[in-house]
């Protein structure tokens, strides 16, 4: 029973080394490596705490109107003008008060894709802040409305083609927040974490990010290096081609 144990041990130490090795291979190589930049289009910003990575869009644009799609009503009223969202395990979002409090049965039950996911929105009268990572982005309208598509797919829709709000009580950690969460589609897993959600966005419309990003340093590590900050005091921020515009 001893050579059972610690053979799973064993076995579990070494998927640990090797998941962190591919990972650190897959964020060195770029996906979208023709991606060119250029100084037209519409801003958006990479945001994350750390473990976990956020989309930061302007809540109204020629796009879209994001309040339409997902229903003020569901919302404190404020004066917003950004909206966040992000993908991720409902046990994570609505059962974990703080990373210090993650329990072992909702950390199983998310890496092997045996829980739900949920989206989470988030409005802003102002750019979030206290944020660890925050990366601004300039876009194509093309590449924009890509990014919407994928965010609309990640919604889980009634048969009447309507979002569905969970009924959440809060967290301290969503204390002075305006937000609402909904069903989402997918599974969370080892393979495909919060911050795969935001780097997979990236993929699909054309912005060089890494290949595989599970940890949200994986992300930035791509968008630092390809895309550097510009002059605060340039009008000038990033805009980014991907090849199919180059």
């Amino acid at each position: 029973m001893f050579q059972f144990i610690l053979s799973l041990v064993l076995l579990g130490v070494l998927f640990v080394v090797f998941y962190i090795i591919v990972a650190t291979v897959l964020k060195w190589l770029p996906s979208n490596r023709k991606a060119a930049i250029s100084q037209q289009g519409i801003d958006i910003w990479i945001v994350s705490n750390g473990p976990h990575t956020d989309l930061c869009l302007p809540l109204q644009s020629t796009e879209i109107d994001w309040t339409h799609f997902i229903g003020l009503h569901n919302f404190a009223p404020n004066q917003a003008e950004f909206v966040t969202f992000g993908w991720g395990d409902k046990g994570f979002y609505l059962e974990t008060p703080s990373w210090a409090e993650l329990k072992p049965k909702t950390a199983f039950k998310a890496l092997f894709k045996l829980s739900h996911t949920t989206m989470q929105v988030i409005l802003h009268e102002e750019l979030p802040e206290g944020q660890k990572f925050v990366k601004k982005l300039r876009i194509t309208p093309k590449q924009y409305k890509k990014i919407i598509s994928y965010i609309k797919n990640s919604f889980l829709y009634t048969d009447q083609k309507e979002l569905i709000p969970i009924d959440f009580a809060g967290l301290p950690a969503y204390e002075g927040l305006n937000y609402q969460f909904y069903e989402a589609v997918g599974s969370y897993h080892f393979f495909k974490t919060c911050n795969c959600w935001v780097n997979n966005a990236l993929k699909v419309a054309d912005i060089r990010t890494a290949t595989w990003a599970p940890f949200s340093k994986s992300i930035f590590y791509q968008l630092n290096k390809f895309y550097p900050d510009t002059d605060s005091s340039s009008e000038a921020s990033l805009s980014i081609y991907g090849e199919s515009n180059s």
